[in-house]
């Protein structure tokens, strides 16, 4: 008995292509030996001076290649010199393996800070002006406006709400990072960058986190100049860009010359704590 099928002209012309590609990938397999270079070190420079009270450091290593990335390796042994605006110069002392430490700079709104280091025969320079200082005035619990689902069980926030910050723009072009530590533990790879675009000399408020009872959560408003803010916002998108359908690995913008990975920044810092109670909670309308 023979059996008669029917396929339709595009179905077959699938049909063949498919049953072709079979046969190529079952009788055929060849290894593919792609040749990755691994790129060369570079120094990667890290430093921040903000308006509170110092010592203040800058950490020097050595970036690994892409596929291995062991321990750092700290970069001891650089010369290491920041001065100010005002002509204040300090060499800074090493204190550990590539940890060097301030010994006379002060942070201070308005003065434009200098780094130079010179390691293996090469100097690096970068500059940074800490930028005025912004107060926190208040944080407030807030009715939340948005839908949460708590999953695992957590229900000491039933009534959804939200611990919001409130501060005063000046009429300046302002940059600004917002720290936010729960018990003392940070979201690293959250970075709550904003600029006063659209609030410029304006009361501003943020939305900060979640009011859950019985944490304690402390707020550092970070006012960066345009350099630092445009290191971490770069920073921030590539976190998020995804390394398989993302693009190429890139290095974030930074202020730092002749090929130095990392930052040099100044910022002024303004911080406040509030811990969460449940007459808090219950007295949100």
């Amino acid at each position: 008995m023979k059996i008669k099928m029917k396929i339709r002209p595009g179905v077959a012309v699938e049909f063949v292509l498919a049953l072709l590609m079979l046969l190529v990938f079952s009788g055929c397999q060849k290894v593919i030996n792609v040749d990755l270079n691994e790129a060369a070190p570079h120094i990667v420079i890290e430093g921040l001076i903000n308006d509170q009270r110092g010592p203040y450091t800058v950490t020097i290593s050595k970036s690994g290649s892409y596929f291995n990335q062991p321990v750092l390796q700290m970069v001891s042994g650089a010369q290491v010199i920041i001065t100010d605006s005002f002509g204040t110069l300090d060499s800074l002392k090493e204190i550990s393996p590539g940890v060097y430490l301030t010994s006379k700079t002060r942070g201070i709104s308005g003065r434009t800070y200098s780094l130079k280091v010179v390691s293996e025969n090469q100097e690096y320079d970068g500059s940074s002006t800490i930028q005025s200082h912004v107060d926190i005035d208040s944080l407030t619990l807030v009715k939340s406006t948005s839908q949460r689902l708590d999953l695992g069980g957590n229900n000491r926030n039933p009534n959804h709400v939200e611990i919001h910050c409130f501060f005063k723009d000046p009429v300046e072009k302002n940059f600004y990072r917002l720290k936010v530590f729960k018990n003392d533990s940070i979201n690293t790879q959250s970075y709550r960058l904003y600029d006063d675009q659209y609030t410029n000399g304006e009361e501003s408020e943020l939305r900060v986190a979640f009011a859950t009872v019985g944490d304690t959560f402390r707020l550092e408003l970070l006012s960066l100049d345009q350099s630092t803010y445009e290191y971490y916002r770069t920073l921030s998108d590539l976190l998020f860009t995804n390394p398989i359908f993302g693009s190429t690995p890139a290095n974030p913008n930074n202020n730092l010359n002749n090929g130095a990975l990392g930052y040099f920044g100044a910022c002024a810092v303004s911080t406040r704590t509030i811990i969460i109670t449940q007459a808090m909670i219950n007295a949100v309308k």
